[in-house]
Formats: structure tokens, C-alpha cells, sequence
């Protein structure tokens, strides 16, 4: 409840121009966006490594998984930061690097790109799985080579598959 009133009062107060309302005209909505994408980031951080690892883990190689998870975790530590910021300047302290504007515009497209990355390498990996390998590394799939092998005796590409089955 003191929180919502420091920040109304931040936010309301025409006669005070404060270092907040140097940097972001209304605190509290900045404040609100930023608790929530810190949570989100936790929870799609959460999201990404537990589905790579037990759903798509078989897919997704664990250097992917990184690759997308980075920028979630580094869009989740931005927004802790502009909360940080936000609350320093309601409260009249000066931050040292008042970072919350340019933190609004960072957060969104940090967690946009993690996201983006996740789901276009889980994408690529059942479009072209040998690519997908290659960039991924470790886990590969089984050789598309394998699939246009000849039957050397019948000299056919079903034989061979009917044989593996």
C-alpha cells in the first residue's frame, strides 16, 4: 500500500519534478511493467529450458537452448534493473545509471528474440533436421543420406526401407 501511494504521489505531483518524472512521465505503469516482465522472463526461462530439455530434448541441442535462453534471462535482468531505477527515483534517490528508458525499450525486444530464437530452432529442427543438427551440434538426427540408399541387389529405395523396418 506505500509502494502505490509513493508512486501515486511520484506520478501526480505537478510541483515536484523529481528525477523520475525527468525520465519517465508516469512511474507507477513503468514500475508495473517492469514487476511483470521480470516475472515473465523467470517463467519463460523456466519455459524454455524445461521444454528443451524433457519435451524437445531430443530436438533442441543444449547449446540452442542457451542461445534462446540468454536473451530472456538478460530481458528479465533489464527489467529488474528499470524497477530498480523507478524505485530509486520515487524515492529521491538519484540511481546511478538511470537506465528505465532505455530498459523499456530493450526488455520487449530481448524477450521477443529469445522467444523467436526458441521457436525457430524447435521449427527448424522438423523442417530440416540436418540443419538444425549443424547448427546445434551435439544431438543429431539420423542421416537424410540413409533414406536414398539403394538396395544393391533389387536396386530400389523401398527394398531398402522395407529391410529397416
Amino acid at each position: 500500500m506505500e509502494l502505490d501511494e509513493a508512486l501515486d504521489d511520484a506520478s501526480t505531483d505537478a510541483a515536484d519534478v523529481s528525477a523520475s518524472h525527468a525520465t519517465l512521465p508516469d512511474p507507477k505503469f513503468a514500475y508495473d511493467y517492469f514487476k511483470s516482465m521480470a516475472s515473465v522472463s523467470v517463467a519463460t526461462l523456466g519455459g524454455i529450458l524445461t521444454l528443451g530439455e524433457a519435451v524437445f530434448g531430443a530436438r533442441i541441442a543444449p547449446l540452442q537452448m542457451g542461445v534462446a535462453a540468454l536473451p530472456v534471462a538478460i530481458a528479465g535482468m533489464l527489467a529488474l534493473q528499470g524497477k530498480t531505477d523507478v524505485m530509486q527515483a520515487v524515492q529521491g534517490m538519484k540511481p546511478l545509471v538511470n537506465s528505465s528508458r532505455l530498459a523499456l525499450r530493450l526488455v520487449p525486444s530481448f524477450y521477443g528474440l529469445g522467444v523467436g530464437i526458441f521457436l525457430a530452432f524447435l521449427t527448424l529442427s522438423y523442417i530440416a533436421p540436418d540443419v538444425s543438427a549443424r547448427l546445434g551440434g551435439s544431438r543429431s538426427p539420423v542421416p537424410a543420406s540413409s533414406d536414398r540408399s539403394t538396395d544393391s541387389s533389387t536396386g530400389t529405395v523401398e527394398a531398402e526401407r522395407s529391410r529397416q523396418r
